[in-house]
């Protein structure tokens, strides 16, 4: 029985580079925590679109990760990431067991050969790391992603952590989030509120965010003065920027 061959993807430079390489002869397995931002759906779309490879899209069954936080009204952190292990290692884990024997390839660059990933140890399933093989760093991936045109460029409020409400982010992102994709910082919201209980504990998305509402409504109550103030500047009438304002 020939071997299968599967990427580890998450749409970042890394393992975008191993789709770009290898592609031709492996599947991209993505693990969708059904919270994902929309840019990275839009992402995984441009990205079949530009290589004509098929990214796999794979879910827990049963519930997605908000789904579970509200039912659970347990929030993940530093101390316990749940998420990560519940929504993106296990379902990998059980998609590959029904697959063996088989290789997952791991996008760790030439810089991280003191990691392994986070990946169980199943039975049948090869892990290798060819990117580190190749000996490329991230600057090297950036290169090749440069050329091809797959470049992942992602909004601010992506930068850290993954998943809309990631505790991994800062501060700083969940403001920007408030006003670049108000749906996505409005559901972060939401859920906290939903999974405080009658004992009178506030359970914290982030450990230096009081409110996760009540930033996001002060920041856009801050946005809405400065643009009242932009505007008494130049006059009760503001002005039509053309192209952008009126396709």
């Amino acid at each position: 029985m020939s071997e299968k061959i599967f990427i580890s993807y998450s749409g970042g430079v890394e393992s975008t580079t191993m789709l770009a390489l290898f592609g031709h002869k492996a599947t991209p397995i993505f693990s969708d925590t059904g919270w994902e931002h929309a840019e990275l759906y839009k992402w995984l779309d441009t990205v079949e679109a530009i290589t004509g490879h098929h990214v796999e899209r794979i879910r827990r069954a049963g519930e997605t990760l908000p789904e579970y936080i509200a039912r659970a009204k347990y929030y993940p952190s530093h101390m316990s990431r749940f998420c990560t292990r519940m929504f993106k290692i296990e379902p990998i884990d059980e998609y590959l067991r029904s697959r063996t024997p088989c290789e997952l390839m791991i996008g760790l660059n030439y810089g991280e050969q003191d990691r392994t990933g986070n990946h169980g140890l199943i039975e049948g399933v090869r892990y290798t790391y060819p990117l580190i093989d190749l000996k490329l760093t991230r600057e090297s991936c950036i290169k090749i992603l440069e050329s091809k045109g797959l470049l992942p460029k992602f909004p601010a409020y992506m930068q850290r952590g993954g998943c809309v409400g990631c505790f991994f982010k800062r501060k700083s992102e969940f403001k920007i989030m408030a006003m670049e994709s108000p749906a996505e910082a409005d559901s972060v919201a939401e859920l906290e509120e939903k999974i405080q209980d009658e004992r009178g504990d506030w359970y914290h998305v982030h450990s230096g965010i009081q409110s996760i509402r009540g930033l996001i409504e002060s920041e856009r109550r801050q946005m809405r003065l400065t643009f009242e103030e932009d505007v008494e500047d130049r006059g009760s009438t503001p002005t039509s920027c053309g192209v952008f304002c009126h396709r």
